[in-house]
């Protein structure tokens, strides 16, 4: 091929990048609309595979698109536009960047002045990985998300989203330490930030929520030891610490702390069920132990 037709193929690419990104960013298109321009771009696409910028552009359309169709369609959108960002991380690795300059996220004021166009590119398409992996529960993948996401955390000095979505897969991947850790370092560079601060608070519940919801009942009695005073409403902390109790087999305990749970919240959900099973289940068990010590007898 001359390079008359590269730079051809090179400036149609261009072309049909601005005219998906104009189309796709427009209030009130139809998802009919959307698709029409996708197809349109996604033709010039193929001939021309290696541009950064379309590919980019197509990433942002699919995600786009995926928020306005059915609910049953919006996986493959997803899936389509994480494979997208993912290309376009390849495709800046390698140094193949056409079309970067209209790119909005590439000239993000978070990146470092000193970085260079092919880094920048690397960092924004891997963010925009990163957070369909950690945040999109269609394609989540909490490990993939951390090596996206830490790419871009190592190369801010000061804040970037991509902190609050690293702490995110790494709670995903249950290694809330490193998930503690994350924020407690985003929120350093971020002093004050609301949605850290709530994430923060939330994490010692998360922490028993997550044990319970594998039946790690031990880490779970551990976890709630932990709890700051207020982190989780007294009633529902007696509750599960009551299931942990039954789970390891001590009913006495789990009684007790059932009962205590309805003295602190008279309306809590499911503890007088939990109650009454659990007296059924003592009282079979008393019968059976009677009915053993009367064969025994005869």
């Amino acid at each position: 091929m001359s390079l008359l037709q590269l730079l051809s193929r090179d400036r149609a690419a261009h072309r049909a990048a601005s005219r998906l990104s104009a189309a796709t960013t427009q209030s009130g298109l139809s998802p009919q609309r959307q698709r029409a321009a996708i197809e349109e771009a996604e033709r010039v696409d193929r001939q021309q595979p290696d541009h950064f910028g379309l590919t980019f552009a197509l990433g942002r359309a699919y995600e786009r698109l995926a928020s306005t169709v059915d609910w049953a369609d919006r996986a493959a959108w997803i899936e389509r536009a994480l494979q997208r960002y993912e290309q376009a991380v390849r495709l800046a690795q390698h140094g193949k960047v056409g079309g970067v300059a209209a790119v909005a996220e590439v000239h993000d004021a978070a990146w470092e002045p000193a970085l260079d166009e092919r880094e920048r590119a690397v960092l924004a398409a891997s963010f925009q990985a990163g957070v369909l992996l950690s945040a999109e529960f269609r394609v989540r993948d909490p490990a993939a998300g951390i090596e996206y996401l830490s790419r871009v955390t190592r190369a801010v000095q000061g804040y970037h989203p991509a902190w609050y979505y690293l702490g995110e897969a790494y709670l995903l991947s249950d290694q809330f330490d490193r998930a503690e850790a994350v924020w407690r370092e985003a929120l350093r560079r971020a002093p004050g930030d609301p949605a850290l601060q709530s994430v923060l608070r939330n994490l010692p519940a998360d922490r028993v929520h997550s044990a319970a919801k594998r039946g790690d009942w031990p880490r779970v009695l551990r976890e709630i030891e932990r709890l700051p005073d207020g982190a989780v409403p007294l009633g529902e902390r007696l509750i599960v610490e009551g299931d942990a109790h039954l789970a390891m087999g001590e009913p006495v305990a789990a009684q007790r702390s059932w009962t205590m749970a309805l003295a602190a919240d008279p309306g809590a959900v499911g503890v007088r069920s939990r109650l009454r099973k659990l007296a059924r289940r003592q009282e079979r068990s008393a019968t059976e132990g009677r009915t053993s010590e009367s064969d025994t007898v005869e």
